[in-house]
């Protein structure tokens, strides 16, 4: 899969999935080194990690008018691919003439990071709110995959407390790790279950986890109307094997969240070496929120 930042909180993000060999990274940022040149730096071999210096603009506007053709860094790209853009940074202002230029190479995901909007400037709210606005309307017209949403103030709530220092990597380090184990998830064959694709008119989803046990749903965006919810049950092998009852407890809750708010409700069941078991949750509408 590709995965590509846009700004501080974007490229954060996109940084830390590195770590796992099955992502390709390209990275755009304000002064994150020199202007890429694909021929010079790279010739034709395969990087995992590629890097594209913005020059500073005075704001959202200017960096819209400004965005540079990338034919040459995106050259080659294709298949499934994630956009990751934080809402606040001016730069996000580009993220619609980036994708314009990538739109028919490959299959493109936006997942977009809220942030706290009541620190935000009044002309960072106007910016923030237009962003989020315009890409629901992108996924709602089908010209993306999914737009995945994601709130800061809800990532931290799931967390607790936070120190000030390592705040963000703390938060980053919770997406991430969900992110990457759905995705692995996706491509694995359940024990039990299957993982269902959602509705073609649902584009608009968020992630969550669930404390097995008490049955306690936590969102990473408080998404209106949930239209279809997908688990994802990451439980260690021995357990599976040996612990009787499991299986009437995971129908039972698919069931009640299927009965007791009206929607459509998946599951699939992984084995897992991990000693902890999780639970991992898609939910999809097709509401603007």
């Amino acid at each position: 899969m590709n995965v590509i930042g846009l700004g501080q909180a974007g490229c954060n993000i996109a940084d830390m999935l590195s770590q796992y060999p099955q992502y390709k990274i390209y990275e755009i940022d304000v002064d994150i080194g020199n202007d890429f040149d694909f021929a010079e730096q790279y010739g034709e071999t395969e990087e995992r990690k590629k890097i594209y210096s913005i020059k500073e603009q005075t704001g959202p506007e200017e960096y819209e008018k400004n965005t540079p053709s990338m034919k040459t860094f995106f050259r080659g790209i294709k298949g499934e691919t994630l956009f990751i853009v934080g809402g606040s940074g001016h730069i996000s202002a580009m993220c619609l003439r980036i994708m314009e230029q990538i739109k028919d190479k490959c299959e493109l995901s936006v997942l977009y990071i809220r942030p706290d909007t009541s620190l935000l400037s009044k002309n960072k709210t106007l910016h923030e709110n237009a962003t989020f606005n315009i890409l629901q309307q992108f996924a709602r017209s089908g010209l993306l995959k999914m737009l995945y949403l994601v709130s800061n103030t809800n990532l931290e709530k799931i967390l607790g407390n936070v120190p000030i220092i390592g705040y963000n990597s703390k938060i980053n380090e919770l997406l991430v790790s969900t992110i990457h184990m759905i995705n692995v998830f996706k491509n694995s064959d359940p024990v039990m279950g299957k993982i269902e694709d959602p509705a073609e008119a649902s584009r608009i989803a968020t992630f969550g986890i669930s404390d097995i046990e008490e049955n306690e749903e936590k969102s990473f965006f408080s998404l209106d109307r949930t239209k279809e919810k997908c688990y994802i049950y990451s439980i260690n092998e021995e357990r599976l094997k040996t612990e009787g009852d499991l299986r009437k407890k995971i129908v039972a809750t698919v069931k009640a969240q299927a009965e007791t708010e009206d929607m459509k409700v998946s599951f699939g069941v992984f084995p897992t070496n991990y000693e902890q078991d999780y639970c991992y949750i898609l939910n999809y509408t097709s509401i603007i929120q």
